[in-house]
């Protein structure tokens, strides 16, 4: 048994000898049966760290922040899931973006939960494209924006947008080659970039 144990014991014992008038002698049970001082406490201090083991053991921290309405580390049970946490943070504001975050995540301790603006999202969604294009060596022009697509050997402004209002009108390119069907591209333009767009 450790001091601080002891200690712990010895004042508790002390305590209910003078409140109880046991002394060393013991607890009297209905039962009749003596029960020495020192055990009932032992027994009422290892119960109450299992208890307390009992109720941190299974708690959880996150911490929530970005759109929400109070950001900050709040504890939870384990397997409780992203939107939970979301809750307890106070929900998200007007201005963020759910669709960002998978909600019904199971959440892990110490986790960040980022609830980003709509502006943000697009930005993320924009800079994960780019980065496909540039690990592909490619530029999908079903997804890319105006200034991706500038990046394109004889593409300049116009002739970007002319691809996006295409396939806002038209719909997605199947082929590359339907690019040519753009106002202002030929096959000379396309001949210059065949080998670096593609279509998915």
């Amino acid at each position: 048994m450790s001091k601080v144990k002891k200690l712990f014991i010895g004042f508790l014992c002390l305590f209910l000898g003078a409140v109880t008038g046991c002394g060393h002698e013991g607890v009297q049970l209905e039962t009749g049966e003596t029960l020495q001082t020192e055990t009932a406490v032992e027994n009422v201090y290892e119960t109450e760290i299992r208890l307390h083991e009992n109720d941190t053991e299974t708690l959880i921290y996150v911490y929530v922040c970005g759109q929400v309405a109070d950001p900050g580390v709040y504890h939870l049970e384990e397997d409780s899931r992203v939107f939970q946490a979301v809750e307890m943070a106070g929900g998200i504001l007007p201005e963020g973006d759910p669709s960002s975050v998978n909600l019904a995540e199971t959440i892990h301790d110490g986790q960040k939960i980022y609830i980003p603006s709509f502006e943000e999202a697009e930005t993320w969604k924009e800079t994960e494209v780019l980065q496909t294009n540039v690990s592909d060596e490619r530029i999908n022009i079903n997804l890319a924006s105006k200034d991706m697509l500038m990046t394109l050997p004889g593409i300049g402004e116009s002739k970007a947008e002319a691809i996006i209002a295409y396939r806002q009108e038209m719909g997605s390119f199947e082929q590359p080659e339907a690019l040519m069907n753009v106002p202002g591209i030929k096959e000379g333009v396309y001949s210059k970039i065949k080998d670096r767009i593609s279509i998915n």
